[in-house]
């Protein structure tokens, strides 16, 4: 029989291993770099400590309020309206399949067009600036987020359904206490795929269309041979999507226990 001070220790153990684990590959590389970039074998990798200077010279103060909050800003507006837009249109086609049969075809095509494929479009018809980033960020996430949601709608259990008409529920309250919650798993999976494609396609819009932002400063850096500014630039953007993620799952977390569903069943299309 185990002796508590073996079962305390035993549960440090897992603590410490679930926290550390996920630690020991990126200082792994991050040792490698730093053991390339003193060897002087190469001047494309500089120092860690350079790449540090430079992004507290990039990112914070003045840079912050010229590159960084824009980016940021295009990027909320971008998703939150392809999250919004996508969950509506998802409802609408998984209730009605005639209408989603209709434009079936219009929906494939959008899914696996890449965004950044139709950016001269976007350029013509909204010009350099801001509304075409949001655009373009809208589009890379609208079509994950039709295909996800109405998939999730037509997965509604029909007994259910047929409950709420029994009891006469308004149509309203049948989506939102019934509809969207059995379909909440596949709205949260289409709208974690879209995060990360609206962080990559905030790059490549800013790095094609704009003065400013993180990719615009980024491919400036790479053209200037400024390979501290451009790793800044990378880490930078890195940074943003292990936080963005882990915000996400934060949140996911917290309304699927709301609704009493478990988060780790979420699948959705990639």
């Amino acid at each position: 029989m185990s002796t508590p001070d073996a079962v305390s220790v035993r549960i440090v153990d897992s603590r410490a291993v679930r926290w550390l684990g996920p630690l020991v590959l990126p200082a792994l590389a991050l040792a490698s770099y730093q053991q390339l970039a003193t060897s002087g074998a190469t001047p494309y990798f500089p120092s860690l400590s350079d790449i540090a200077a430079a992004a507290l010279q990039l990112w914070f103060g003045e840079g912050f309020v010229r590159d960084v909050l824009p980016s940021l800003t295009n990027l909320a507006i971008g998703y939150a309206a392809g999250v919004i837009l996508g969950v509506s249109l998802g409802l609408l086609l998984g209730r009605l399949p005639a209408i989603g049969t209709a434009v079936q075809p219009v929906i494939a095509f959008g899914l696996t067009m890449p965004a950044v494929a139709l950016l001269p479009v976007f350029l013509i018809v909204f010009g350099i600036g801001a509304h075409m980033q949001q655009a373009v960020i809208t589009m890379s996430v609208f079509f994950v987020q039709v295909v996800n949601t109405a998939d999730g709608v037509r997965r509604t259990d029909p007994v259910l359904l047929d409950l709420a008409r029994v009891y006469r529920l308004p149509r309203w309250r049948r989506i939102l206490q019934l509809v969207l919650p059995a379909a909440s798993n596949q709205v949260f999976a289409g709208a974690r795929v879209g995060l990360s494609a609206a962080l990559m396609v905030m790059v490549v819009g800013e790095m094609v269309g704009a003065s400013n932002g993180i990719g615009a400063v980024t491919l400036l850096a790479q053209q200037d041979f400024a390979y501290a500014r451009m790793w800044a630039g990378i880490v930078l953007l890195a940074v943003l999507g292990v936080v963005l993620n882990a915000g996400f799952v934060a949140v996911e977390r917290r309304l699927a226990a709301h609704l009493g569903l478990n988060p780790a069943d979420t699948e959705g299309v990639s």
